[in-house]
């Protein structure tokens, strides 16, 4: 695997002649305007690619990116080749730039972005993007880890103070910076309150010390920026300038032990989360139309990100979360060798991220203020900029789950139902660097069309091989069980299939099982019956010790999986999606590599219309071949899909979990 990285760098500063720009400073009503330059903002991008896969990093020197520009930015990346997943843009959060959220208008309730402002900074970002993506070079990568004790304040707590930096530096062959991506969780907010000038904040002074020191260009990600004020909060641009030669020098110093980080190929994870609105003030922006987003549910959606090369985790995180958010599931992965860098701001702006045990209830809507004013003590706020306590729960299960690697043993009666119904899925979760068993428990002769039994058991078990290595199978199982016959197993016969399902739940000691819910409608497949009847047996069953001792006796031990994603030609239950966008070209190449089984799928299909005296160009005529029907009809079926869930394609599952078992284990911290 190469990796390689380009690089490039883009001012943001608003241009002559569009019009009113207000600053996005620290009021929120009566915003003033601009009146000035003191030092330029800019846009940072960076691509990393591995051959396979490409991500895009943007850091953009603004207060804040709420979904809607992020998505416009996705869209134009888009039709150039980069998926939408495998794009960041974070935004660095001073507070002397242009209004690009809506909050800082001439007076309350009243936007204070300028459209023509918003088409500028698209066009300057895929610029940058397009620029980045044409000098990709090979690189190596380096982490570095340093700290500015007596540079950060926690205003609202005693202790409670994250003072580290971190620096991930991708060098070429000689050597040299390509690229830095730093963090600081010091929230940048020195330029004074009553500014009016257009300023970076130390962010840019840093990143511009750093490029003039190594080379390349340095991309700023605010950390666990929560409640972490610069000592010199509000105090002007000559402090200003002090703090940033202060946080460089640290940088330097943590440069002079930075290490080599053990590669690997890119692998991204993401979670989407559903976030109530629980703060009264955020929901009359939204009704008011300064926030465009859909909250006829009372909550909104956002994504928390992950991705990793190697050693190398960055975690992004759509607002701005409180240190005490992360230790816990971090604190494994580091012990391990692991280097994780917190990136908030990226891909939307929700506001204050608050760990359930620190939230104030009560405080969403009330006043800001000190509770010792005197002594500027105990401050009280970012209850009121935040979505409510609920968010913190949500985002720290979903860095949870991002942390978490996970065996998934996937079970199909054929060798295209596990294409079929979850091959986006499969596809997803190897791809997040999940081990992917797959299984089919019947041969396919019957599924062939005018093939000897012999060569149609061969061709099937090595196309169906071809097609789960493409889903991203570690294993590939057959147990080899006469196709459309399961239904006459009985007694002795059905607990022989049973346990061999228990053996493999048991010997490979799955978090997750995929395969078919028996609670499914009107299903005509007998195989696919008996199946779902003895996997979902063998999941409870596997973890009994009076249960197959035998298996027991030569070292296997009981387990219980996790969870079951089951999934019916005519489901009754579906509580449980997963968005496979990205994956559906995988999945509709993967049931093309079925092409025995295929052929006579759509055989069927044939003589189904006929019987019913129609005539379909897409299945009769021979200038379509069974790879364009597989690739009309699965993103026909999971298109349908998707828009029930507001995504371009998705599948479906009944979902069976711990249940209430989740609730009684809430953590509050």
């Amino acid at each position: 695997m190469a990796l390689t990285c380009g690089v490039a760098r883009v001012n943001i500063v608003p241009p002559a002649g569009i019009g009113k720009i207000f600053i996005a400073g620290y009021e929120a009503t009566e915003a003033p305007e601009i009146t000035g330059i003191h030092d330029p903002i800019h846009a940072r991008t960076a691509v990393i690619a591995d051959g396979a896969t490409k991500l895009v990093l943007v850091s953009v020197e603004v207060i804040g990116l709420l979904r809607d520009f992020v998505d416009m930015v996705k869209d134009r990346l888009e039709a150039r080749g980069f998926k939408r997943r495998h794009v960041f843009v974070f935004s660095t959060h001073t507070h002397a730039a242009p209004d690009t959220m809506g909050l800082w208008g001439p007076r309350l309730g009243v936007s204070g972005i300028n459209k023509q402002y918003v088409y500028f900074l698209v066009d300057q970002i895929v610029a940058c993007v397009d620029e980045a993506g044409a000098s990709l070079v090979p690189v190596k990568i380096y982490h570095a880890r340093g700290a500015i004790k007596g540079l950060v304040v926690n205003h609202r707590r005693e202790g409670g103070i994250d003072t580290t930096v971190e620096v991930a530096t991708f060098k070429d062959k000689k050597g040299k910076a390509i690229a830095t991506l730093w963090t600081c969780t010091a929230q940048p907010e020195i330029t004074a309150r009553a500014n009016t000038e257009i300023s970076a904040d130390y962010p840019g002074i840093v990143s511009g010390m750093i490029e003039q020191a190594r080379g390349g260009v340095a991309l700023f990600a605010l950390g666990a920026c929560g409640s972490q004020s610069p000592e010199c909060v509000e105090q002007g641009f000559d402090r200003m300038a002090s703090f940033a030669r202060q946080i460089f020098a640290a940088i330097e110093q943590a440069f002079i032990t930075e290490a080599r980080v053990d590669e690997g190929p890119i692998e991204v994870r993401e979670m989407t989360g559903h976030l109530p609105v629980q703060n009264g003030n955020f929901l009359v922006m939204f009704k008011l139309g300064i926030f465009k987003r859909d909250v006829a549910s009372g909550a909104i959606t956002s994504t928390i990100s992950k991705w990793r090369i190697g050693k190398l985790h960055v975690v992004h995180l759509p607002g701005e979360p409180f240190p005490g958010l992360f230790e816990r599931i971090i604190e494994p992965v580091e012990a391990d060798g692991g280097h994780v860098m917190i990136a908030s701001l990226t891909n939307d702006a929700i506001g204050y991220i608050i760990p359930v045990g620190q939230f104030r209830l009560g405080r969403i809507d009330g006043p800001t203020k000190w509770l010792d004013p005197a002594k500027k003590a105990g401050f009280i706020g970012h209850e009121a900029e935040s979505l409510g306590p609920e968010t913190g729960r949500i985002v720290k299960y979903a860095l949870y789950e991002i942390f978490t690697y996970k065996k998934v043993l996937a079970i199909g009666a054929h060798a295209d139902d596990l294409t079929i119904w979850a091959g986006g899925t499969i596809k997803r979760l190897s791809s997040e660097g999940h081990e992917i068993i797959c299984v089919r428990v019947c041969d396919d002769w019957e599924d062939c069309v005018g093939v000897p039994r012999a060569e149609a058991i061969a061709c099937n078990k090595k196309e169906c091989e071809e097609a789960y290595r493409l889903l991203g199978a570690a294993d590939v199982i057959h147990l080899g069980y006469p196709s459309d016959y399961l239904a006459g197993l009985e007694g002795k016969e059905y607990v022989d299939l049973r346990a061999k399902i228990v053996r493999l739940i048991r010997q490979y000691k799955p978090d997750i099982v995929i395969s078919f819910d028996i609670d499914g409608n009107n299903e005509e497949n007998m195989d696919h019956v008996v199946v779902a009847r003895a996997v979902n047996e063998a999941c409870w069953q596997a973890s009994f010790d009076a249960l197959y001792p035998e298996q027991l006796a030569e070292g296997l031990k009981i387990h219980a999986t996790a969870e079951r994603y089951l999934f019916a030609r005519h489901p009754v239950v579906t509580n449980f999606y997963v968005d496979v966008s990205d994956f559906i070209d995988d999945k509709v190449e993967a049931a093309c590599k079925h092409a025995t089984v295929m052929k006579n799928f759509f055989h069927q299909y044939t003589l189904l219309a006929r019987a019913n005296k129609l005539y379909i160009d897409l299945i009769e005529d021979p200038k379509y071949d069974n790879q364009m029907r597989a690739n009309l009809l699965l993103k026909l079926l999971y298109g349908e899909t998707g828009a029930r869930h507001g995504v371009l394609y998705a599948e479906e599952f009944n979902r069976i979990d711990a249940g209430l078992l989740k609730d009684l284990a809430r953590d509050e911290s």
